[in-house]
């Protein structure tokens, strides 16, 4: 880009841009239309900067290639936007692991094996050679990268191959099972709706304190349960409305945690919020009980952190377990767990010793 300036603004119209094209009443050719008026825009903007006309294009076709992997139009638009990046290069190996991983996700939600084992297998080879050369440097990074894509990418190779010998793999989406499943009812679609409305709402009241965090736990809690309580009242009747009530008593739980959390709320009102979220929430990533063990750290709380983090790492080494499994389901790699696993026995034995009055050893 021309600027700092410049780039942040256009990566912040990109952002902005992203959201608005996923959701769900938006079409893959519509949010395609508007990246590329965005892409003119800025070309514009640039002027004569080489590495912004070389730039803007690449970053636009990633967009359009992650919009054709979450909106599945069909496989032969989704195979052009990935020539398309081909063609203008990837910025970094990371960009290349990821937007390979997206368009080999598209070959097998469309059951196109031998498209995706084209692209996979090279960038494996690549991997494997870049892991081989980084090893014995004596820095962690960039060998835990590569070590982590090589099992997040071979897995998907399984998926593809195991498709190529004709089996049936339970968790992988199909175009083909999608097609055949009955059509949503009018019922699913007022609570689709409903839900999108709410999460508008959930979202303005994020912003209010998101950036600044200069309001106080009690007012946004507040907000969050006002939110939910004028949605929860406005649901229907029937099961796509109970699923839906249930979808908002998550995110609101969710939202109140990080909340607490991040504003730094009295103790009890973070763990109200945290055996809250264990009740109604949803999310299963690590975000939610690490933000909840740092404030236990923090508030001097030995025996609450230890509540969260000891049946954490039993679970770690049971998902440890079950990932030398051959295909097994899409979640966290072995690098991804092991690195969690040390770092929760670092948490551990720091909450033996606040415990016990003593110092961690190192």
């Amino acid at each position: 880009m021309t600027t700092e300036d410049e780039a942040e603004a256009f990566a912040r119209a990109c952002g902005a841009l992203l959201v608005k094209s996923l959701e769900r009443t938006r079409s893959f050719a519509e949010g395609v239309e508007d990246f590329r008026k965005l892409e003119v825009e800025f070309l514009a903007r640039v002027g004569d900067d080489d590495v912004a006309v070389r730039e803007i294009p690449r970053r636009i076709a990633e967009h359009i290639l992650l919009l054709a992997h979450e909106k599945h139009p069909p496989f032969e638009v989704c195979r052009e936007a990935w020539n398309d990046l081909v063609r203008l290069g990837f910025s970094s190996i990371e960009t290349e692991c990821w937007k390979t991983r997206a368009y080999g996700d598209c070959c097998a939600y469309d059951e196109r094996p031998d498209e995706g084992l084209v692209v996979l297998d090279p960038l494996i080879t690549k991997l494997e050679r870049l892991l081989e050369d980084a090893r014995g440097t004596g820095t962690e990074y960039p060998a835990r990268f590569y070590e982590h894509e090589l099992e997040d990418l071979g897995n998907l190779r399984d998926v593809l191959e195991a498709q190529k010998r004709g089996e049936v793999v339970p968790w992988q989406d199909t175009r083909r099972e999608d097609e055949a499943a009955p059509p949503i009812t009018p019922e699913e679609e007022q609570a689709d709706a409903l839900y999108d409305e709410f999460r508008k709402a959930h979202h303005a009241v994020f912003k209010t304190y998101g950036k600044s965090l200069d309001r106080s736990f009690a007012d946004v809690e507040a907000d969050y349960r006002r939110v939910e309580a004028e949605f929860v009242a406005r649901a229907g009747e029937g099961e796509a409305f109970e699923a839906c009530v249930l979808d908002i008593g998550a995110k609101t739980a969710e939202a109140i945690l990080m909340a607490a959390c991040s504003l730094r709320a009295p103790f009890q009102a973070c763990r109200d919020a945290w055996e809250e979220f264990v009740r109604v929430g949803q999310d299963e990533s690590w975000m939610y009980p690490e933000m909840y063990v740092k404030v236990c750290l923090r508030s001097n709380e030995p025996e609450a952190g230890l509540a969260v983090v000891e049946p954490w790492i039993a679970d770690i080494e049971r998902k440890l377990q079950a990932s030398k499994e051959p295909l097994r389901p899409p979640g966290e790699t072995s690098v991804e767990l092991n690195h969690q696993l040390e770092e929760l026995h670092e948490l551990r034995d720091k909450f033996m010793a606040m415990r016990t009055g003593s110092a961690p050893s190192t």
